[in-house]
């Protein structure tokens, strides 16, 4: 395995420094934080404050650093060290593909590859899967590289890289919406005059489940959904509606998911056409004055 120099020291750049610092792979990184070179001195590896510096010769290069950083950054490695030896350009961007990574020196691998999860310390790693890009003669190096961050390797596939922005999207919603979600169920449950910490955990565990084992079973969530949506249920859906307006943007969060599933329901003969319409009407309907 290459010796790798990270540049960045975020979440996530922190997090792959000290993995692979671990593994004994971290030859060096870049940091221009100077509170971040002080938290990453105990890595014990040369902390590089300037590009021109970094050592290049058989070295992969991950950048964890924004999306919007990328392609400068990338091009500034290309145009230093052209030519001096640099294995692989590595970005964690999930919605950007490897190609942006391209540049002058045609001899460096270019890599995209990125945990399907947020990553807040090295001990998130371990069972992440990490979807990769690259060319075929380097994914032998990019599944060891996964590995041995602990994380589940998949190849992208072609729809897949063509789609790069919806597959980060994905993963965005899969995290950042359901946490969304929660914090509003929270607010309503102290609104009720409830324990969230003690009633909200169950049901919200015991639903993620469910819906996990249907996915892994080669089923659809919504097989087992449950509740007044399902059951076309309209005097409660407005009754809901109505309670909720307490909590400032819950009933648009409430109408606007209901209404992005309601085609779904319908598509999987859940729902009748009859159905559809008349959940499309309650939603419709303006329950309170704002």
């Amino acid at each position: 395995m290459k010796p790798i120099g990270i540049i960045g020291y975020g979440s996530l750049g922190a997090s792959l420094a000290h993995a692979l610092n671990a593994a004994g792979l971290l030859s060096w990184i870049y940091i221009r934080n100077e509170e971040a070179r002080i938290q990453a001195a105990e890595l014990e590896v040369p902390i590089c404050t300037s590009l021109s510096d970094i050592p290049i010769a058989h070295h992969s290069i991950i950048l964890a650093i924004p999306d919007s950083a990328i392609k400068d950054v990338s091009d500034l490695i290309h145009a230093m060290h052209i030519g001096k030896g640099c294995y692989a350009l590595i970005h964690c961007s999930g919605s950007l593909t490897s190609e942006i990574l391209v540049g002058k020196d045609s001899s460096i691998a270019t890599i995209a590859m990125h945990p399907f999860q947020t990553i807040v310390s090295c001990e998130d790693l371990p069972n992440i899967p990490w979807g990769y890009q690259c060319e075929e003669e380097n994914a032998e190096y990019v599944v060891s590289l996964i590995q041995t961050l602990r994380g589940i390797p998949h190849e992208l596939s072609k729809q897949a890289i063509e789609h790069k922005a919806l597959y980060h999207a994905t993963a965005v919603a899969s995290a950042n919406l359901l946490q969304m979600l929660i914090a509003l169920t929270s607010e309503m449950a102290k609104e009720a005059g409830i324990p969230s910490e003690i009633f909200l955990p169950t049901i919200q565990s015991t639903s993620v489940k469910r819906a996990h084992a249907a996915l892994i079973d080669g089923h659809s969530p919504l097989d087992q959904l449950t509740g007044p949506l399902i059951r076309c249920d309209v005097e409660t859906i407005i009754a809901n509606r109505s309670a909720i307006k307490s909590i400032p943007g819950m009933d648009e969060v409430y109408v606007a998911i209901c209404k992005a599933i309601i085609p779904q329901l319908l598509g999987m003969k859940h729902l009748s056409e009859d159905d559809a319409i008349t959940l499309q009407d309650a939603l419709n309907i303006k329950v309170f004055e704002r």
